[in-house]
This record gives structure tokens, C-alpha cells and sequence, in this order.
């Protein structure tokens, strides 16, 4: 695939930006950005009154009209007929260009299902021309990117496919043997599906072509890279005891497994390689934090990187609490320091001044030198590609290395993705959560908002999270609920004053600025998008509600529902249940049901992983195509690489796409969604 962007018809430099900004720079990429769900136009049903999400093949028998209520909302109606001749009206909620689509005589398919409140009335959340639907009958449907629609994305697919050449290292006996095909075939099936069968096949064979390579390189790795330490700790039993004397509390026996695992990886001759996972709240920062002072205390330094200013911003916080009895010198470096700061940050650094230093992105920066780097935490591992950890390992003498992720993964999840660690995991959280979880119906959150308003008028702080930013432009959305259009609810339901909104686009300055206002009660309600997943630590935030969680991962709605209750005290967590699926509404009650993160992740593989995936009873839900793995899939991988290590050109070439892999910018992205 050696065609840039901008040889595809269609995408020019604007477009192009928009891909890149969606983290899309090549044409790799591209095909790799998979549809998140699909519409089968070959099962239609007749309309009913039943409350249930259908399809339904209708041809407008009455011209189209708008219609203004006294509130000044705007809906589009059209008297229809199904294809055993019932005859109702079609309601489209905020899309009045739809009236432009629609003519007389005109066969659609309508998506959507009766109103709660007007009989033999349809309400409308994706309306597609039966003549512009593929023979096929599946639509696939694409997150959307600013400025490139769905028909322009599939079409610059399609045309990537048409030239595209894909290594193949597995060969066709072994493909024929377990049942697979090769991966043109089968990308070429996942963007175009002809029917749920294939497109199994078709899946189960991308996640073997790619489980097979990280195999081989995690077990390459972890025989041929382990790295003899230059810099040696001294008294550490000594030092494990200092350190749980600086604490305010005592630590759990898990959270003291975890410390006694990261004090052997210290005293051995191996440099090392840790990944360290746990629940929200479950206690990981205090465990990263003991080789930080071991590492200071021996005259060395650490540096502890994150992904957000926000995060970087609270582990500075606790740190410099934590060790100033110590008289450790803890430093902060970040990008929204000014010049003069940075500056002073990087001197001391440099210099060995600074004992630990905790920062973002910025201290990959070759200008950031280090006197003695001996010790690095990753927080959040998942948001950092790996050369992103080689550049951070580079600037030290074969340090120590933990990664920690507070997203729990299933074992065999990080056995692929993190195979070359050694694994700690802290299973228990320190404090038991007492967050309540409710799913709200449409008809019951007037009363939501209701007690919402009684609960800010005695000091509750409140999280409202969307999905996204701006109103997605993308044709099958209901009324979407965007951070920006229900800041504007909100402000005018409540006094604006009170009301917050937060999105990766304000400046860091600004972030910060409301978060401080957020934390101090002047702003009580803060509507944002997930930046607030990694991070936030406000204790007596006690109220999150989800606009719509049908669009998360469930481990992502976990994380969420981490921000709050986290004093320990009574919370909340809804999650608005607009238009759900049946099997979106089962999802979000196993989390509802659950406090787990370890069990949510599982089930989330388990029921996301199998099953009917196309179909119009998936509608709003991220299949995670690529995001996720069967094991049956990961059980072939292995089998495959076992064969394959018999041929030593073929076993090269397979090392050689698992480091690419392991490089690979998205690799996490498509693993962990």
C-alpha cells in the first residue's frame, strides 16, 4: 500500500487534515479504520405498536411538510405505507433537509419505532433510498470524521482495496486448514460484507493475520531483551519500610504483593519490564510511587509520565505532598509551562536537582536530559505507542520500567498486548465503592434532571458526559446528544453560571481553569466529553451521568463511572437510555449490575466478541471489529506460529511484521478501542 491520501479521488488537502486529525495518516490506516456497525436491509418487518427498533419498508403516499410547535422545535412528517399496505406517519425529529430527500412514490427504509405518546406514528432515526442500497442489503457505518462523509470514507476504501497488496507470511495450506481466507479478501469482506457468515470468516482471519505476529515478538522479546542494570539499589528491605511510614494509611495485602514484586524486579540484575493493572481506585499510583523513592533515595532520579496534563497535574500534586517529609525534590513538566518555567524544570533536571520528575508528552522532548534516569513509570500505557517508551528508556541507564493501566484487561488481552511484561495486578480497591447505577428511560428523565436539581442545591457536583463534541453530521443519529448542545440545556435549565463545558479542544489553560472551578463548587455541573475518564480526582464529585452510553465501551463506562464516589460516600451513575437496542440495553445492565472492572472487561470480550454482528439489533453499539479478539481466533494464532516457527525465513518475516505491529501507532487503539 504505497498510495498517499491525496491520490485517492476525493480527498484533498482539507480532507486530508481531517483524516490525520482522526489519526488516519496513511493508507494502512485507512483500511484499518473499520465500520462500528452495520445495517441489514434484507430484514425488514410491517410497522407495530410495540416499542421495538425495526426496519420498515415504506414508499411516501402524501407529500412530505415541516412542522413548528410553539417551542420553536422543527419536525419533518410524510404519510407512508409499509409493504402490507398499513398506512402511518413517519416523524424525523430535527432534520428538516430530510424534507428534501423525500418524494412521492418513493420506496425508503425507515429505522427507528413507534412513538411513545402518538399512535400509528413512526419516529425516525436513519432514512436510506431503496434504490441507493447496495445489492448486498448491508450498509457499514463509520465514527464519523469531520468533514469526510460515510460515502467518501467507503469509496476511498474501496479504491485502496482495489490496488492494495498485503504480505501474506502464513501460507495458503495453513489458511485452508483453519478455515481462513487471505487478509484482501478479508478486509474486502469486513467493508463489504455480503452476508454474516463470511463476514465471520472474514474477521476471525484479520485477527489471526495480526494475533500471530504479536505472539512471535512478545516471545522474542521477553527471551532476547532482557537488559543488565549499570545502576544498583542499595537496602531496600530498609527502604520498602521508610516509604510505608511516609503513607497516611495502610496499604492492602494486594497492594503490598505488587510492591514486593516491583522490590525484587529492583534488586535483580535485570532491568525491569512490569505492567502493573488494577481497577479505578484500586491503589496503583501509591505502588508506582515506591520505586520513585527508592530511586531518589539512592541517589538516582525517576520520572513518571502521563498522558493528560490533568493526570500529570495530580500525581505532582501527590507526590509533592507525599515526599516533602523525604526532602525530595519533585518536579512538574509539562506543555502549557511557560518558557521561563520549563526552563528552570529541564535545568534541574539536567542537572540532577530534581529527584522525580512527573510530566506529559513534553519530557519525550530531546531537549529534556536527565543526570541519572533510573526509574520510569508509564501511567495510562495504552495511550503510548512504543516508541514513545524506547525514547523515554533511551535517556536513561537501563532503568527500571513500569507501566501501569488502569483499564482492566483480560488475561488474555494482555498476553497479546503486553506479553513481553511481567504482569502485577491489584484486584481489590482500598475503600469499597458505594456508586449506585441506574439506566433512565426517555419518559423518566424530566425526573432525573429533577432531583439533579435538588442534589446541586445541597452541594452535590455533577459529571455529564457525551460522546462527542459537536452534532455528528453522520444520516443514522437520533436527537444525538453532543457536549455542546447539551451544555446548552443545561445552561438553560439551570442558572448558566453553575453550568461547565470541558473538551480535549479548550486550551490547557482553560481546562484547568474550570476544573479548579469545579473543584471548588462555582461550577456544579460539568458537561465534557471523556477527557474526564483519565484523572480526574475530585472526591466529592458524586453524580455522573452518561447522555449516551450505548456509544462506550463498557470498560470506558467503568472508567467513567470511576470519577465519582471516590471519598467513599453515597453516588450516582446514569446512564440515559434513549432509543437502545435489546442488546445494547443488556450490555449497559451487566455494568449497571457490576462494580468489577475485571469482570466488566471479560464479559465486554466474551459479548462483543461473538454472536450476530450485522444486523439492524445492533444499532448504536461499537462492535469493535477490530478491537477485540475471539479466543478461538488467539487459540489458532498459536497454533499457526508454532508451524511457522519450523520455517526460519518465514519465522523472520513474521518477527519483522510483529515489531511493525508493536510500532504500530494504532496498535492499541485496535486492540483496547
Amino acid at each position: 500500500m504505497h498510495m498517499e491520501l491525496t491520490e485517492i479521488k476525493g480527498i484533498g488537502s482539507a480532507r486530508k487534515n481531517s483524516l490525520e486529525e482522526a489519526g488516519i495518516f496513511s493508507t494502512e490506516d485507512l483500511i484499518n479504520y473499520f465500520p462500528y456497525k452495520y445495517y441489514d436491509f434484507t430484514k425488514t418487518e410491517p410497522y407495530a405498536e410495540d416499542g421495538r427498533i425495526k426496519l420498515i419498508l415504506a414508499q411516501i403516499i402524501e407529500p412530505a411538510k415541516v412542522v413548528k410547535t410553539k417551542t420553536s422545535l422543527s419536525f419533518v412528517t410524510a404519510k407512508v405505507m409499509d409493504e402490507i399496505g398499513h398506512k402511518f406517519t413517519a416523524v424525523w425529529y430535527n432534520q428538516t433537509y430530510i424534507k428534501n430527500v423525500l418524494f412521492l412514490g418513493g420506496e425508503f427504509y425507515l429505522y427507528g419505532k413507534n412513538s411513545p405518546s402518538k399512535k400509528n406514528n413512526f419516529v425516525v432515526s436513519l432514512c436510506k433510498e431503496k434504490s441507493k442500497i447496495q445489492s448486498c442489503g448491508y450498509l457499514p457505518v463509520y465514527h464519523t470524521i469531520s468533514g469526510v462523509g460515510q460515502k467518501i470514507l467507503h469509496d476511498s476504501i474501496n479504491k485502496i482495496l482495489e490496488s492494495a497488496y498485503f504480505s501474506a507470511f502464513t501460507p495458503d495450506r495453513l489458511l485452508s486448514k483453519y478455515n481462513l481466507i487471505n487478509l484482501k479478501e478479508a478486509y474486502t469482506e469486513i467493508h463489504n460484507p455480503t452476508s454474516e457468515q463470511n463476514y465471520m470468516v472474514a474477521l476471525e482471519s484479520v485477527q489471526v493475520q495480526n494475533l500471530i505476529p504479536l505472539i512471535a515478538i512478545n516471545e522474542y522479546n521477553k527471551k532476547f531483551y532482557k537488559v543488565i542494570k549499570t545502576l544498583q539499589y542499595n537496602n531496600l528491605s530498609e527502604l520498602k519500610y521508610e516509604y510505608e511510614k511516609l503513607l497516611p494509611f495502610s496499604l492492602t495485602s494486594e497492594q503490598k504483593k505488587a510492591i514486593y514484586e516491583i522490590e525484587a524486579d529492583l534488586g535483580s540484575k535485570f532491568s525491569m519490564n512490569r505492567l502493573l493493572q488494577g481497577d479505578v481506585g484500586s491503589g496503583k499510583t501509591v505502588v508506582s510511587f515506591f520505586g520513585a523513592y527508592v530511586a531518589a533515595k539512592c541517589g538516582y532520579q525517576a520520572a513518571i509520565i502521563a498522558p493528560t496534563e490533568i493526570l500529570a497535574n495530580q500525581h505532582y500534586e501527590t507526590a509533592k505532598k507525599l515526599f516533602q517529609p523525604a526532602n525530595l525534590q519533585v518536579s512538574l513538566l509539562t506543555g502549557s509551562l511557560s518558557k521561563i518555567e520549563k526552563a528552570s524544570v529541564m535545568s534541574k533536571t539536567e542537572s540532577g536537582e530534581a529527584n522525580i520528575i512527573i510530566g506529559t508528552h513534553a519530557m519525550l522532548s530531546e531537549n529534556v536530559k536527565f543526570q541519572n534516569l533510573a526509574y520510569i513509570v508509564i501511567d495510562e500505557q495504552h495511550r503510548f505507542g512504543v516508541e514513545q517508551r524506547a525514547k523515554l528508556k533511551n535517556k536513561g541507564h537501563s532503568p527500571d520500567i513500569l507501566v501501569m493501566s488502569a483499564t482492566p484487561i483480560p488475561r488474555s488481552l494482555s498476553l497479546v498486548i503486553y506479553g513481553d511484561l511481567e504482569l502485577s495486578t491489584i484486584n481489590f480497591r482500598p475503600h469499597k465503592t458505594n456508586v449506585t447505577t441506574n439506566i433512565v428511560s426517555s419518559a423518566k428523565q424530566e425526573d432525573m434532571w429533577n432531583y439533579i436539581d435538588q442534589k446541586i442545591g445541597t452541594g452535590s457536583k455533577v459529571y455529564v458526559v457525551c460522546s462527542h463534541i459537536d452534532e455528528e453530521n453522520e444520516d443514522d443519529s437520533t436527537i444525538t446528544f453532543s457536549a455542546k448542545s447539551m451544555y446548552n440545556q443545561l445552561s438553560n435549565r439551570f442558572n448558566s453560571e453553575i453550568v461547565g463545558l470541558i473538551h480535549g479542544k479548550l486550551s490547557k489553560d482553560s481546562q484547568n481553569k474550570l476544573i479548579e472551578k469545579f473543584k471548588t463548587g462555582e461550577v456544579k455541573i460539568l458537561v465534557s466529553t471523556t477527557i474526564v475518564e483519565v484523572g480526574m480526582d475530585i472526591p466529592d464529585s458524586d453524580i455522573m451521568i452518561i447522555a449516551t452510553p450505548e456509544r462506550f465501551g463498557l470498560g470506558a463506562l467503568h472508567q467513567l463511572r470511576g470519577r465519582i464516589g471516590r471519598n467513599g460516600k453515597e453516588a450516582f451513575c446514569f446512564c440515559l437510555g434513549n432509543n437502545l437496542s435489546e442488546k445494547s440495553y443488556e450490555r449497559i445492565k451487566f455494568f449497571k449490575d457490576n462494580n468489577d472492572g475485571f469482570k466488566i472487561a471479560e464479559y465486554d470480550l466474551k459479548s462483543r466478541g461473538a454472536g450476530s454482528i450485522l444486523g439492524t439489533n445492533q444499532h448504536g453499539e461499537d462492535n469493535g471489529m477490530m478491537n477485540l479478539f475471539s479466543s478461538s481466533a488467539y487459540s489458532i494464532a498459536k497454533q499457526i506460529y508454532e508451524q511457522i516457527k519450523q520455517d526460519p525465513s518465514l519465522h523472520a518475516k513474521v518477527l519483522e511484521q510483529g515489531n511493525k505491529l508493536k510500532n504500530y501507532k494504532l496498535l492499541n487503539k485496535i486492540i483496547l478501542n
